[in-house]
């Protein structure tokens, strides 16, 4: 998925930045530049999410960064009321969850639920897009669920 716009809802929120390695830094710049990628193993054709050296598959190291959909299913979630890292409480309650992309890969991210009727949490089995979020001065990749 290209052209994403950026939300820049949470842009003066505070916390501690991820920490991108060699093998995750192109996944970063993506979602910088607006646009949403997997790894994908040219072996066996399995997708990953967050970027790794190896495939979580067959273990071959022939990866690459392909453009992803962006669209997946909600697989399980938690609502946090006290964050692990007190930057985050400023926003708390938020919900995380365990995303499903239509490739395959599973990411763990903040769902973002403010469209779903009369606050209902979100459900196992919703549907779910990415939102390119900037978080300071991050793009992170959060989940909105759709109603």
């Amino acid at each position: 998925m290209t052209g994403l716009v950026i939300d820049e809802s949470y842009a003066d929120l505070s916390v501690a930045p991820p920490t991108p390695t060699a093998e995750s830094q192109p996944w970063w710049d993506a979602l910088r530049e607006g646009r949403f990628t997997i790894q994908s193993c040219a072996s066996c054709g399995a997708a990953q999410g967050y970027p790794r050296t190896r495939c979580v598959a067959c273990w071959s190291g022939d990866l690459s960064f392909v453009t992803a959909s962006g669209r997946g299913r909600v697989v399980t979630h938690s609502e946090v009321h006290r964050p692990g890292q007190a930057s985050w409480a400023a926003i708390a309650p938020y919900r995380v969850g365990l995303v499903r992309l239509e490739e395959g890969a599973t990411l763990l991210t903040h769902l973002l639920a403010d469209l779903l009727p009369d606050g209902r949490p979100p459900r196992v089995g919703d549907r779910c897009d990415v939102v390119p979020t900037r978080v300071g001065e991050w793009v992170l990749p959060f989940f909105r669920v759709s109603p």
